[in-house]
């Protein structure tokens, strides 16, 4: 009895072994990806030169459908008719910026000349013993 407990658990361990080595063989497999052309060679799909040769009849036919993005205007000529308003909005643009730039530079009042002399140390008479600093 304990003789047949013995084999039948040697038995079941190499079994077990079989399994684990199986599953490490493919698990490289399973954890690549796989791309489109790949699929449709194995199914033995021929690829045409684009998507919009490409009969209804093939699993791509769903990716037929979609169109490609066409680019966004720009945020500054957004709302804006036609070349002729983008071109005026820019004209206004480049004017109203002219004062601003003019405002910008630095005025009379902003021309500054630091003191030359700290006042904290000139100011004040001067007491006994003092002339050495200055």
């Amino acid at each position: 009895e304990q003789r047949e407990v013995r084999i039948k658990a040697g038995l079941i361990r190499k079994e077990k072994a079989v399994i684990r080595h199986q599953h490490r063989l493919n698990k490289h497999r399973n954890r690549t990806p796989v791309s489109d052309r790949v699929i449709m060679k194995k199914q033995g799909i021929k690829r045409a030169r684009s998507i919009s040769r490409v009969t209804g009849d093939t699993p791509m036919d769903v990716d037929a459908k979609f169109t490609t993005k066409k680019a966004k205007p720009g945020r500054d000529v957004s709302g804006l008719r036609d070349a002729k308003q983008v071109k005026v909005v820019k004209k206004m643009k480049k004017r109203s910026q002219i004062k601003m730039n003019q405002f910008g530079r630095a005025g009379e009042a902003d021309r500054h000349i630091a003191a030359k002399l700290p006042k904290h140390l000139f100011s004040g008479k001067r007491g006994a013993g003092k002339t050495d600093r200055r």
